[in-house]
């Protein structure tokens, strides 16, 4: 397996969209940081020009960075039925477990990377320009990508899944969004009728990410049912989920027909 990752990486390293993900992430994250620097200048009144302002809206962006798994997942991707890569490769004698998890971890891997990058030069953009208001905020904002990096994982691997069962893109953007976002939203819907949907919605991770409250007085973390927030509940919410996607999408692809 470490081969075909290693061949992984030197394909999405030799693609121009690998880069201009982050450098236009980047971008539209650090020019809202100089806009605000900017008003300050302008208006030395203005109280938003903080890192503590800019970074709670980083930390509060979570349900943003948890959709756009998808499309870093189907960009990773590539169109490897479309130009018959899986059909060659097994042929090769690449296993398929090798190529539905290898290109799992790369997508895992680069999604970390690029976040790091993005966050950091946001980060320091928010640093180098604004007023400096402490480390709370930054304490925030790790302790919010601590809680909610099992489920952003989870939407890699339910996209990976589709990406693998379904040989159209918008097919396969279509349900993972479906498992993401809308399923969420019909149980949590049903709950105020159903005990059972209630509760299921309370493990759902878009739900799960939506009911995150950040108390910046006490600086801590905790669900909008006024429970405090518990990363282990958190980790092992995710981390189920993600188990049983991962192996529902390879059971699924090793009996499928490769065209």
């Amino acid at each position: 397996m470490s081969n075909y990752i290693k061949s992984e990486f030197y394909r999405i390293l030799r693609r121009r969209g690998t880069y201009m993900f982050i450098g236009v992430c980047s971008l539209l994250l650090v020019s809202a940081n100089v806009v605000l620097a900017l008003v300050k200048l302008s208006a030395p009144d203005f109280g938003y020009a903080t890192t503590n302002f800019s970074l709670a809206n980083l930390y509060s962006s979570m349900a943003a960075a948890f959709l756009l798994c998808v499309w870093v997942a189907s960009m990773i991707f590539g169109n490897a039925y479309n130009n018959h890569t899986f059909k060659n490769s097994i042929s090769y004698g690449i296993s398929r477990g090798t190529l539905y998890f290898g290109k799992l971890i790369v997508q895992i891997v680069y999604a970390l990377a690029a976040f790091i990058v993005i966050s950091g030069l946001y980060i320091l953009s928010a640093y180098l320009l604004l007023e400096n208001s402490g480390p709370a905020a930054l304490e925030m904002l790790f302790k919010t990508l601590f809680a909610c990096l099992p489920f952003l994982i989870f939407a890699l691997v339910t996209a990976n899944c589709f990406n693998f069962i379904l040989e159209s893109t918008g097919a396969s953007i279509t349900a993972t969004l479906m498992v993401l976002l809308a399923f969420p939203l019909v149980s949590e819907f049903l709950g105020m009728k159903f005990v059972f949907f209630e509760k299921l919605a309370k493990l759902l991770p878009w739900n799960l990410i939506g009911a995150i409250r950040i108390d910046t007085e006490k600086n801590i973390l905790h669900f909008y049912w006024n429970t405090q927030l518990d990363y282990g509940f958190c980790w092992l919410t995710g981390i189920v989920q993600v188990v049983l996607f991962a192996l529902i999408g390879y059971m699924i692809y090793r009996r499928k027909e490769i065209k």
